[in-house]
């Protein structure tokens, strides 16, 4: 992603806003762009806003709220679109899929998940939670097409615990000299699980591995 990346934030819970803001401060998100509803921030787009990341909140799903949410997607062409929630429902989870946003995540999930998930966001990559697998199976989400780098692949053999506390590690922004001090062993053997890992979720690198583990809820480890 780009050294500085402009966001405009969409919610009406403005303690939430100046929270959010403030978490962000030190990072390469920059806010420069509030408001309160889905309407005045497709205005703005329309006036010549051109931000690089827009966080949103949906309330509910409804058919309004979608509909300013598409609309915003058609105009802000540029923008990635991350969908910020309360509550991942069903039909937020299966609106913002259809709507064309580039990802969906908890307003509760932690500070260390939340940076981690806009950045590989800001990759191009397509960040949703595991529920969207159950959604699938289940059908509520019907004939909607998953975004190719949102699908989930087969784990195969399941992780073991030490290739699970590796992606822990990765999510933590650890390098492999890192992980292995963290966890006591030697950097050929951290690839070495590295790359049986890769094996079993069928990633091609360590950003679509980050994105797995993120989308089945791994929660980053940090450096001791």
């Amino acid at each position: 992603m780009t050294t500085n990346c402009e966001v405009m934030l969409v919610d009406s819970d403005r303690l939430f806003c100046a929270a959010l803001a403030a978490l962000l401060e030190t990072t390469a998100f920059r806010i420069s762009a509030e408001f309160s509803t889905l309407a005045d921030a497709n205005n703005a787009v329309r006036q010549g806003r051109r931000p690089d990341l827009i966080l949103l909140n949906l309330q509910s799903g409804n058919a309004e709220e979608l509909g300013q949410l598409k609309l915003l997607r058609a105009t802000a062409a540029q923008a990635r679109i991350v969908v910020l929630a309360s509550e991942l429902t069903s039909q937020i989870l299966s609106g913002a899929l259809q709507s064309g946003a580039d990802g969906c995540l908890n307003k509760t999930m932690s500070c260390e998940a939340l940076q981690r998930s806009l950045h590989l966001v800001m990759l191009g990559e397509a960040v949703f939670p595991r529920s969207i697998a159950d959604l699938l199976i289940s059908n509520a989400l019907e004939e909607v097409a998953l975004p190719p780098s949102a699908a989930m692949p087969s784990l195969g053999n399941e992780l073991s615990k030490r290739e699970i506390e590796i992606l822990r590690c990765l999510l933590g922004g650890q390098s492999n000299k890192a992980i292995a001090r963290n966890l006591n062993i030697t950097e050929s053997t951290v690839k070495m699980h590295f790359k049986n890992v890769m094996r079993k979720i069928r990633a091609q690198n360590r950003t679509q591995a980050a994105v797995w583990a993120i989308q089945h809820g791994i929660s980053p480890r940090l450096s001791a």
